[in-house]
């Protein structure tokens, strides 16, 4: 059961997370604390892929939590931190202008 709610609760969070993230930080915190998001999101995901590729040939069952928050949870929050980055971004040029 508790795989089932991974599966279906933790995307759904982690990219409301995401989009909320990245808008405060496109809007309010900048185009600099925007990409520390960013990359940081990227370094977590480097770090989790590094991590699947040194796992062994015959140990795939210890994959089974990385892959897990490599493409439910990192994945959706660099996305939806980039889109909510792009829409903060707009909103505090349009609130300068």
């Amino acid at each position: 059961m508790a795989s089932v709610a991974t599966f279906a609760y933790l995307p759904i969070l982690s990219f409301l997370l995401g989009a909320a993230a990245g808008f405060t930080a496109g809007r309010w915190l900048g185009l600099r604390g925007l990409l520390w998001l960013i990359g940081l999101a990227s370094a977590v995901g480097l770090a989790l892929i590094v991590v699947l590729a040194g796992i062994g040939t015959g140990e795939e069952e210890q994959a089974f939590g990385p892959l897990v928050w490599l493409t439910a949870g990192v994945l959706p929050f660099l996305f939806a931190a980039i889109m909510g980055g792009v829409g903060g971004r707009s909103l505090a040029v349009r609130a300068d202008a």
